[in-house]
């Protein structure tokens, strides 16, 4: 059953039942009938039509590259670029969204496929890969030009392809920090479509490129790894805090990307701890385990990641309109944590060396419990299921670090159990009073 269909569903319930009346209804109907539909079988189709058309013009080029004119295939290739955006453009004023998708869709790949096509045949050497980019962009344009979702995650596409084109080319910058201003642009179209499957490329692309970049940026300068995952981390965990609290404004293209990189900070936190095993021999091997001072950039890496801390708190205490204390001071906790987490390496004796890996543990802990308590709230479900994700994670490094043996085994997960009945007790008590609470800081 559609939304549509679902909510004349619920609308006639609500009519008969005194709730709701006649003109309001019609308005409600109304309103959605102007926002911009999702996919049918009809629009999949000629997608999926368009498609193809572009591929069969890609290998008939090839398939008679020397049989004929160059000159003649790029008219070609530009005339039927041309009837496809006028006939989308016609398609969309008579009504026909779909078809006009389909052949906006059609126009921007036989774009990009001219553009290769003109490089080739006039021999232009284009500056890396920059016809890729000239391709996102009139993507971009014809997306927003006739308001069209399917071009615009084609455009999406093409600018993860420009920037990793670029990262893996040696004749590239090594760190492609352009791409925040690309990907800010795309951010920005996606969000005005209402693109839900281009944001959520957006995020995906924004995960590995600023892992990379940060990751190059920080090796140049000469911090070691664990000081690199630390910082990449806690710059997530800024980001996630920021889009979070930018979502509070109704904006759900922000609580995606925050989504997103609340994930990697919570499985980045959860894999860090998977190695502490070997920090200490990694410790033994640098051969100054109690020599703090031998830290790289040991001051500013202090500064940038108090900075960080500092940040991330005061965006988390924004972010929670009621208990704040509690949710702000585990999210604190977690990222205090994960500023301290290089030092471990410094400790040589394996009394102390043991409590630490459990006061990290315990912090991480903590950090899901607060991710948990946000999720109670009605437009935080995500945040919670992430929290609970965090939280069996850990469960799990933790028995397998931990214990071993059918004993041990039936003790630790009963300790489990009782844990988790105890938290879902304390949440349920919390959120009876959770009401009261945003009024009160209303």
């Amino acid at each position: 059953m559609s939304y549509q269909s679902r909510l004349r569903r619920d609308l006639d319930r609500w009519q008969s039942q005194g709730w709701l009346s006649a003109d309001g209804k019609s308005a409600i109907l109304e309103d959605v009938g102007r926002q911009p539909g999702g996919w049918t079988p009809v629009g999949a189709l000629a997608i999926l039509g368009s498609v193809l058309i572009a591929l069969s013009a890609i290998s008939f080029v090839g398939a008679n590259w020397d049989a004929i004119p160059k000159l003649v295939v790029f008219l070609l290739l530009l005339a039927l670029l041309w009837v496809s955006l006028l006939g989308a453009g016609r398609a969309f004023d008579r009504g026909a969204p779909v078809l006009g998708h389909a052949l906006a869709l059609l126009g921007a790949a036989l774009f990009g496929i001219t553009i290769m096509l003109t490089a080739q045949t006039f021999n232009l050497s284009a500056f890396r890969n920059t016809a890729v980019l000239i391709w996102s962009f009139a993507a971009l344009g014809t997306a927003i030009a006739v308001s069209s979702r399917p071009v615009m995650i084609l455009a999406t596409v093409l600018s993860a392809m420009w920037v990793w084109l670029e990262i893996v080319s040696p004749a590239a910058p090594n760190i492609m920090w352009s791409y925040a201003l690309v990907w800010a642009l795309m951010l920005a179209a996606a969000s005005r479509l209402q693109s839900s499957v281009s944001v959520n490329l957006l995020g995906i692309a924004l995960v590995p490129w600023l892992i990379n970049a940060l990751g190059r940026s920080l090796d140049e300068a000469g911090y070691l790894d664990h000081q690199m995952a630390a910082l990449t981390i806690l710059s997530f965990g800024l980001l996630a805090s920021a889009f979070a609290l930018l979502r509070q404004r109704q904006d759900p293209t922000t609580g995606v990307i925050a989504a997103w990189c609340a994930t990697t900070a919570v499985l980045g936190g959860a894999l860090i701890q998977w190695p502490l095993g070997e920090y200490e021999a990694f410790a033994r091997e640098l051969g100054r385990a109690t020599d703090v001072s031998g830290l790289p950039n040991l001051t500013i890496y202090i500064l940038l990641s108090a900075l960080l801390v500092v940040t991330i708190t005061a965006l988390g205490w924004v972010a929670a309109a009621a208990q704040r204390m509690r949710v702000a001071a585990g999210i604190g906790v977690a990222a205090v944590t994960a500023a301290v987490f290089p030092f471990i390496v410094y400790v040589d004796d394996p009394t102390v060396f043991l409590a630490v890996r459990i006061l990290i543990g315990s912090a991480y802990y903590i950090f899901c419990v607060s991710l948990i308590l946000i999720g109670t709230r009605a437009h935080a479900r995500a945040t919670g299921t992430l929290g609970i994700t965090g939280f069996i994670l850990h469960t799990g490094y933790v028995y397998w670090e931990t214990f071993s043996g059918l004993l041990t085994t039936s003790l630790f997960f009963l300790t489990g159990g009782l844990v988790l009945f105890g938290l879902s007790w304390a949440l349920l008590k919390w959120r009876k009073r959770l009401p009261a609470a945003e009024e009160n800081s209303a």
